[in-house]
Parts: structure tokens; C-alpha cells; sequence
């Protein structure tokens, strides 16, 4: 197995400058460096530089992943804009760290699985992920939570210690919150036992109309003086996270302990597993039917289906070819005729040698399955 190392950042609030760009080309000589994006991909060496430190000093988000398991994800955002306090209580492990940088807070974000070699170029982005920093400064806290269960998984967290508070919409994860599941390969089952402790969210638009026009004439004044100082803040995003902030948290009383979430989990793990060994029985009992059925109606047109097989190996179309020559082997075996077909097919080869794309591709589908 060859290494594979991949390194993203990009700049969301403020470009790159000229000589911040001249400087990121002194760390790599062959990085793709906009304005934007630092990208750059090692099959052997490494980056010249602490990826933390050029997220402190340059960028506001980094995605890193190497094929031998380790996924890494990085958020970088005004502390002036995310509710750090609640946060905090979600970044107490090594998996999952919280950190104050000059007027930034940085999410760090590690994901190991030495068994891995889950790489394919082009499969991982912080397009898909990038977007989880505007849910944070619009107060959404299932990003944390999320992290925080990152944390239980990878034993980072006691079994007595008790979860933080839990935020509203769990069991409907937003796409880029989806993406950072599958991107740090968080367990899904235990996303389930943690969504049965979380409310459905609720409609903010409604809500956060009702809660803005009952605000006293003095708070209202504070917004407006705000919209007027900074036209370029993103003041609906900031109401948004005063709005949830001000909702009221889960009760410690009602919260589980992390023994209690991973003994939910494997409850789930176990429903789920005999739901899918269900479904798969039901679809194998229902391809089965229908073979049996298709094999019934191929018996009465034996004579037509081989005509039919060597005009498709004729013009070609050695997909279509292969699965009527399939269904003539199986209904061969089925009724104890295997040597007339044998005989049939050799015949039909000595007729059709140069279709040589169709007999390599019937010779891999009988060849004994290795693994």
C-alpha cells in the first residue's frame, strides 16, 4: 500500500493577502495556493509546516486525511461569534479539542482508524464541510454534540461522566453535519441512542419572530445600532444564536451518563443489524422468485432465448449477453441439462471467436470466487 496524505485549508472571512501567499508558498513548492485554498497531497514526505499554526494564523478551516486512517478536521471562528461557554462543556478529549487563538476559538477534530485504507482522490472536501463553522455562529449546537460523542467513541470520556446538554434535531442532521459523521466516522448507532434524548427543533422563523418583537425597546435599539455599525455583519445569524442561546437546556437531572448512551447504542446496533438481516432475507426470498419465474418462461422459448443470445454477442452488447447466457446455464443446471448447454455455448464460441470482450467477461463471471 503507497501513502497518501492530504492537505486542505481554505480562507472563508478574508482573503489571502499577496505576501500571506508568497509565504504559504514557502512551505510547499507544489501547492495549489489561491486567495481562498491551500491544497496539497503527499504520496511520500509531509507538509512543512504545524497544520494548527497556519489555521491560527491563516485560514478557517482544515480537512487533512492519510490512508492509513487518520481523518482530521479543523473550524476557526471569531469567539465574538459562537456561544464559546456552551461549546466548551462538548471539547473535553484529545479527540475532540477546543482552544482560544487570539480572538479565535479553533475546533480540532481527530478521527483514527488504524485499520484503514478508505482513500479515493477526490472523495473528501471541505466544500461539504466548511459549512459547519456559519451552523456554530448561528448557535446550532448538534456540531458540538456530535463532537462530543466523537469523544465517547473514541474513549475519551468516563462511562460515569454525563452528557452535556442536547440539543434539539439530532435525528435530523443537516447535510454538512451528515458529512462530518461520515468524514470522522462517528457511529451512527450511537447517534441514534443520543437523538432519543433530543427534542424535534422547532421552527426558528416562527419562533425567533416572536422572540425579536417581545425584546424591550432598548435591546431593539442595541440590534439596530448594530446593523448600522457593521452593515457587513451577518446580523440575522446573530439573532439566530442570541434566540438559542436564550432557549432553555435539557435539565442535568435528565441527562444519561455515557454508560447509559453506549448501552442504548448497542441496543440500537442490535436492532438495526436484525432489521437489514430481515430486509436482505425478503429481497433474496423475492430475486429468488423471480428467477424461478424468469427461468419458467425461458423454457418455453429455449430455441428463441439462444437465437437471442447470439444476435445480442453479435452487435455486441455483452452486458445485456451475459445475463441471458446466465439464466440459460442456471436453467442447464436446473434441469439436468448442463451438457446441452455446454455443447450449445462451445458451439456458439467457435461461431463468434472474434467476440472476445464477450467470453472474457463470461470466463470472470464463472471463475471461483477468491475472497
Amino acid at each position: 500500500m503507497s501513502e497518501y496524505q492530504c492537505y486542505e485549508f481554505v480562507a472563508l472571512d478574508m482573503p489571502l493577502t499577496s505576501k500571506q501567499m508568497v509565504a504559504l508558498r514557502a512551505v510547499s513548492t507544489r501547492a495549489e495556493i489561491s486567495p481562498t485554498r491551500f491544497w496539497n497531497a503527499y504520496e511520500w514526505g509531509d507538509l512543512k509546516a504545524d497544520p494548527a499554526k497556519l489555521v491560527q494564523r491563516y485560514f478557517d478551516a482544515h480537512l487533512y486525511f492519510a490512508n492509513w486512517g487518520t481523518h482530521r478536521l479543523m473550524l476557526r471562528a471569531p469567539v465574538a461569534r459562537v456561544d464559546e461557554k456552551r461549546l466548551r462543556a462538548y471539547f473535553v478529549s484529545d479527540a475532540a479539542t477546543a482552544r482560544l487563538a487570539g480572538e479565535h476559538l479553533i475546533l480540532d477534530l481527530h478521527s483514527e482508524d488504524e485499520g484503514a485504507d478508505d482513500y479515493e482522490e477526490g472523495e473528501s472536501s471541505l466544500a461539504t464541510l466548511a459549512p459547519l463553522r456559519a451552523e456554530l455562529m448561528r448557535g446550532d449546537l448538534r456540531v458540538g454534540y456530535l463532537a462530543w460523542l466523537l469523544a465517547v467513541q473514541a474513549d475519551g470520556i468516563s462511562e460515569r461522566n454525563v452528557e452535556p446538554e442536547v440539543p434539539p434535531g439530532l435525528s435530523e442532521l443537516t447535510a454538512p453535519q451528515k458529512a462530518m459523521v461520515e468524514f470522522l466516522r462517528i457511529d451512527e448507532d450511537l447517534i441514534s441512542a443520543a437523538a432519543e434524548g433530543s427534542s424535534q427543533p422547532s421552527d426558528d422563523d416562527a419562533a425567533i419572530r416572536r422572540w425579536a418583537l417581545a425584546l424591550p425597546p432598548r435591546a431593539k435599539d442595541e440590534w439596530l445600532r448594530r446593523a448600522i455599525d457593521a452593515p457587513d455583519l451577518a446580523l440575522g445569524d446573530e439573532l439566530l444564536r442570541a434566540f438559542r442561546r436564550e432557549a432553555e437546556p435539557v435539565p442535568i437531572a435528565g441527562r444519561r451518563t455515557v454508560a447509559q448512551l453506549l448501552a442504548a447504542a448497542e441496543k440500537h446496533r442490535g436492532q438495526r443489524e436484525r432489521a437489514e438481516t430481515a430486509r436482505a432475507q425478503k429481497a433474496k426470498m423475492a430475486a429468488e422468485a423471480a428467477r424461478t419465474k424468469r427461468l419458467e418462461v425461458l423454457a418455453k422459448r429455449v430455441d428463441e432465448a439462444w437465437a437471442k443470445l447470439e444476435a445480442l454477442v453479435a452487435k455486441s452488447a455483452y452486458e445485456e449477453a451475459v445475463k441471458l447466457a446466465i439464466d440459460l446455464r442456471d436453467l442447464g443446471k436446473r434441469d439436468g441439462a448442463s451438457a446441452s448447454f455446454s455443447r450449445r455455448f462451445e458451439a456458439m464460441r467457435k461461431r463468434q471467436l472474434r467476440r472476445r470482450g464477450f467470453f472474457d467477461r463470461w470466463k470472470r463471471e464463472n471463475e471461483p470466487r477468491r475472497w
